[in-house]
């Protein structure tokens, strides 16, 4: 049983911010033999930066499950076919530059499962194999991106809820196709499976108390109760807002490096810029958190 946090003793560990905005490196530690004071200081790490890296981790599947359970239960990837050897953790295979299809690794800026009434608590990815430059992940702070906003603009979006659509995002993008019954049949057992889902465009950390913009680049489709060319026009406006360069940072995988990410603050967005060989296992933390709630 975890020792209750206020009854730890503080932790040292080496946290190095990377940008002004947001993200950190954190050194000191090996993630196999964690106490809890330590644990507590890492997520309080991850609390305060959204989004962290830890280099030089030697890791079996096994070792990299558990601390994924330290935060979370895990829960299962739709979208990745891929299972690793343990319950919970995936093979997650790059898509490079010259890729020609549609993966989880050229998306774009996205948020992990917000089609789902309870978004991904986090993820985590940790680096078997790396291109020597390129494949990095960005992130972008909900946080700031709210913070950024004008006030009029603020109370306009207080109360309007957005569409998330996995569906209608592969649909729009040219990914998802129609042009036969076999096609039109897959489509079908997807709505079945991943109905629209409304989220509030702003709410507040469950954790943190602080106010976020709330959506996803990827399938945020449209503001309830807005005509189309009103909704698109925002929703252009507010996705381009929320990546700008001063709310990012950037992370650059090493072999051995795990990425720990706070799915209900950040977008991220893989970059398919490289050459070769990209793997990683991944792994997703489940929450019973629901946006606005």
């Amino acid at each position: 049983m975890s020792v209750p946090q206020e009854k730890l003793s503080p932790a040292t560990i080496d946290v190095r911010p990377l940008t002004g905005a947001m993200g950190a490196e954190i050194y000191g530690v090996d993630l196999r033999h964690l106490d809890d004071a330590t644990f507590a200081a890492i997520h309080q790490a991850f609390l305060d930066y959204s989004a962290v890296m830890f280099h030089g981790q030697t890791l079996t599947q096994e070792e990299f499950a558990a601390f994924g359970k330290r935060f979370a239960k895990l829960e299962d990837e739709p979208f990745l076919p891929h299972k690793a050897d343990v319950p919970g953790v995936f093979y997650l295979r790059g898509a490079p530059k010259d890729a020609k299809t549609l993966s989880t690794q050229n998306l774009g800026w996205h948020v992990d499962h917000s089609y789902q009434k309870n978004p991904s608590f986090g993820a985590m990815l940790y680096a078997v194999d790396v291109p020597a430059v390129g494949g990095d992940t960005l992130f972008s702070s909900n946080y700031l991106a709210y913070d950024g906003l004008s006030e009029p603009m603020k109370a306009f979006l207080a109360d309007k809820i957005a569409i998330h659509d996995v569906l209608q995002y592969g649909l729009n993008s040219g990914h998802h196709s129609t042009a036969t019954p076999k096609a039109l049949q897959m489509l079908v057992k997807m709505r079945e499976s991943f109905p629209q889902t409304e989220h509030p465009l702003v709410c507040k950390h469950p954790e943190t108390g602080r106010t976020m913009l709330y959506l996803n680049h990827a399938w945020t489709i449209a503001i309830k109760g807005l005509h189309k060319n009103e909704s698109d026009a925002i929703l252009k406006m507010l996705k381009d807002h929320s990546t700008k360069n001063v709310y990012c940072c950037r992370f650059r995988y090493r072999k051995g490096s795990l990425m720990l990410w706070d799915n209900r603050a950040v977008q991220h967005s893989p970059n398919s810029d490289y050459t070769g060989q990209r793997l990683m296992l991944r792994l997703a933390l489940h929450s019973d958190w629901q946006p606005g709630q």
